[in-house]
């Protein structure tokens, strides 16, 4: 069996390919528009996002009860202080296409 990597680890090693050349991660000038269209998500809102990757997200399970008792202060979280979510509720984030960008595409 291969070692299995700390969640911390897993959230470092899931961002580093994109640190430095998106600007949709956390700190960077498109987060907010992330973080507006998880919460979107989160709520029902994005039908054509759900019915895109909803069986990924199905096979991923649903959001943590924590991420969805109080979706203002989840958002809140995430913009200021995500870290303060927990390594369990990051982790459902980091393996989650829920905070992709939303598709500028037609």
């Amino acid at each position: 069996m291969g070692e299995r990597q700390l969640v911390d680890d897993f959230l470092v090693f899931a961002g580093a390919p994109r640190i430095g050349t998106h600007d949709d991660h956390y700190g960077m000038p498109k987060w907010p528009a992330c973080v507006e269209a998880a919460m979107r998500r989160l709520r029902g809102e994005d039908e054509e996002f759900l019915h895109a990757r909803g069986g990924l997200m199905t096979r991923i399970g649903p959001a943590p009860g924590p991420v969805t008792a109080d979706l203002e202060a989840t958002r809140e979280l995430l913009l200021e202080s995500p870290w303060e979510l927990g390594a369990e509720n990051l982790g459902w984030f980091a393996w989650n296409p829920i905070l992709q960008p939303r598709s500028t595409t037609p």
